[in-house]
């Protein structure tokens, strides 16, 4: 039988562990072996218990050190770091099995690319002659008007600046797009989802089963914040949200619409479970398509579970002349709030003339779903490496 290989972990008592297992050794003789190193085992014939056979690597540090305790110590949430990853690897073969049955094809576009977007919040991660991409939006679209179909990808996506417990530069998007749907129906294949991954996996923290609330983005002002009405001055929101002390001459709508959100809707949005926050203002939403009976409110959604946002999706804007200008109009935020001017990804815009079909796709950050599937309030835990552990 092929020897096992195992790290010794303890003297006393005298154990060894791999990836796979524990194993009680008979002993430890002190004179060869220490701590820390990596040695072959051979089990006792008739017993558990297993003897040292010889060295395979000694250590140089004092054990446990800091690649050891970096994967093993306990989290806040009772598991490791390696038991989270294992629990990682299973929900990314999930999520294929999922979209192999709806028969979407999974695709893998570049991460350098010559123009990052020009959304008004955007901070890029830029090298010599290309950024890193914050998204794979506009490659995946130029494939859908290149009538690849329904498409996902599991994506390495970058945004500079953003860190903390819940942001990473460098994160996972799961980011899907299906053909011929419509806003709805995209939040129902979200729950789909869901269901699916909870349904075929063992997690530690599942989500309540779907269906779940949908709640206009007027609603939840209403309800939350006591606003009546969204497009009120920045003063009169400020007034029925009861904040007015806050309200400064120079914010703009924008800005206090924000404000607002963050400080009064958000941190109670989930309180009675998960929620799509549904019928965003359209001034927040330039690539989705407006409501066909409401041009000021576009089609998009952001999905929270936890005080969380999970995911951000819309019915596609694929008209080619309006996408355009709200391109420019971003540009023109940008330019008048000192930003950092990005060029506009001119194949994208001019693949909408080609005609994509009509799609609705969603951005689902994969780094919090696991997040919560594992029960950690730290990014970090989901993570091989954290940005602070390189």
């Amino acid at each position: 039988m092929k020897p096992v290989l195992a790290r010794i972990i303890s003297a006393a008592p005298p154990q060894a562990q791999n990836h796979i297992q524990t194993y009680q050794l008979q002993t430890i003789p002190s004179s060869k072996y220490k701590t820390g190193d990596w040695v072959y085992l051979d089990q006792i014939p008739g017993s558990n218990n297993y003897r040292i056979n010889g060295m395979a690597q000694p250590t140089q540090s004092q054990f446990p050190s800091f690649e050891w305790k970096r994967l093993h110590q306990q989290l806040d949430n009772g598991l490791n770091r390696i038991e989270i990853l294992k629990l990682r690897s299973r929900i990314l073969h999930q999520i294929r099995e999922f979209f192999r049955t709806k028969g979407h094809l999974e695709v893998e576009t570049p991460l350098l690319v010559p123009s990052p977007g020009v959304e008004t919040h955007l901070k890029a991660i830029k090298t010599d002659h290309y950024f890193l991409s914050p998204s794979p939006e506009f490659q995946m679209k130029r494939l859908l008007a290149g009538g690849i179909g329904s498409i996902y990808q599991i994506a390495h996506s970058f945004r500079a600046g953003e860190t903390g417990n819940r942001h990473n530069p460098e994160f996972t998007m799961l980011e899907w797009y299906s053909t011929g749907i419509n806003g709805e129906e995209l939040r129902r294949e979200t729950e789909e989802l869901i269901s699916f991954l909870q349904s075929n996996l063992e997690l530690p923290c599942p989500l309540p089963e779907p269906p779940y609330r949908r709640i206009t983005m007027a609603q939840a002002f209403a309800e939350h914040a006591g606003v009546t009405d969204l497009r009120a001055s920045p003063r009169q929101m400020y007034k029925q949200a009861g904040i007015l002390e806050k309200y400064q001459q120079k914010i703009t709508w924008e800005e206090g619409f924000f404000e607002i959100f963050i400080e009064k809707v958000e941190p109670v949005l989930t309180k009675e479970g998960p929620v799509f926050l549904t019928q965003w203002p359209i001034e927040f939403a330039s690539l989705s398509k407006p409501l066909d009976s409401n041009p000021k409110v576009a089609d998009r959604f952001e999905f929270f579970a936890e005080n969380l946002e999970i995911a951000n999706g819309f019915a596609e804007l694929i008209e080619p002349d309006i996408q355009r200008q709200r391109c420019l109009e971003d540009l023109e935020y940008r330019r008048k709030h000192k930003l950092e001017l990005y060029p506009l990804d001119e194949k994208f815009l001019n693949s909408l003339k080609e005609a994509m079909p009509p799609t609705s796709g969603i951005a689902l950050g994969l780094d919090r779903l696991i997040m919560l599937f594992a029960g950690t309030s730290k990014i970090e835990n989901a993570l091989t490496f954290s940005h602070f552990e390189l």
